[in-house]
């Protein structure tokens, strides 16, 4: 019995389906039978900063273009990305080293502190050096509309379409890109909820869509992290699968980010 699709499409952007076909049992009422199971890859990727090493995030090897830009700009490092001069994805022992060219003046230095450990996959701080770092004061938004309950019911209805990863595999966040009007323009996917986010932001600057024209759908629930790297992007809006945590919520009332989460009988706003 083979519990895979047979065929599945390439996520956007070209990359591939990043999963490892494994054999398994699985235990049935007339007894056990041999399966095949795709994991997801979770690899070390070391982001660089003109060469100089950042952090170690686990992800999954996609879109890591994607990833390093939406890293930058979600923590506040590099404000602007159009000042970036280049991405280099190269494999090193272990893992994938992504060294990201950019001149010194566009980097906030109050934002580069050198993470002191690696960042594991379902963790948006491990490493940070202080408590100041972790929760970081937002940007208050200058938000003038908010998705309608009728674009999200659609957009949620069709993302698990354009998520190829999780198809295959089962195991992978979605962060999706969003029109006013419901359409699903954008989605990039990672094991890790935070590392979709920051692919999904890096695909919006290099593909120059408006972030104040659609809104954020995620797969996952709403953490602090989440809020943060969206204000700090300049989106306005985020809707998760998932409750917001109350600090959460808390910072994104703060920074006027329009805030819902999918509930049993519809999108529930919590921040409008």
């Amino acid at each position: 019995m083979n519990v895979v699709p047979k065929a599945v499409s390439q996520p956007k952007g070209g990359a591939d389906l990043c999963s490892r076909a494994a054999a398994g049992e699985l235990s049935t009422a007339s007894g056990t039978q041999a399966i095949t199971w795709q994991l997801p890859e979770e690899t070390p990727v070391a982001l660089q900063i003109n060469s100089e090493p950042y952090t170690v995030m686990m992800a999954t090897p996609a879109d890591l273009r994607d990833f390093a830009i939406g890293f930058l700009v979600g923590e506040g490092i590099v404000p602007d990305p159009g000042k970036i001069q280049g991405i280099l994805v190269m494999p090193v022992d272990g893992g994938i080293a992504v060294d990201v060219a950019v001149p010194e003046n566009a980097i906030e230095a109050t934002r580069l502190s050198r993470r002191t450990i690696e960042a594991r996959t379902g963790c948006g701080l491990c490493g940070v050096e202080d408590i100041e770092s972790a929760v970081r004061p937002l940007q208050r938004l200058d938000r003038t509309w908010a998705p309608s309950s009728d674009a999200i019911r659609r957009a949620a209805e069709n993302l698990g379409g354009q998520q190829p990863m999780n198809r295959f595999n089962r195991s992978v966040h979605g962060a999706a890109w969003v029109s006013k009007d419901g359409d699903i323009l954008l989605v990039r996917e990672d094991v890790g909820r935070h590392n979709a986010l920051d692919k999904l932001i890096g695909a919006l600057y290099r593909n120059n869509l408006d972030r104040n024209n659609g809104f954020v759908l995620m797969t996952s629930r709403c953490s602090f992290e989440l809020v943060q790297k969206s204000v700090t992007a300049g989106i306005g809006a985020l809707v998760t699968v998932s409750a917001p945590t109350a600090l959460a919520l808390d910072l994104a009332t703060n920074a006027n980010l329009f805030l819902a989460a999918l509930g049993p009988g519809g999108p529930v706003v919590f921040n409008r």
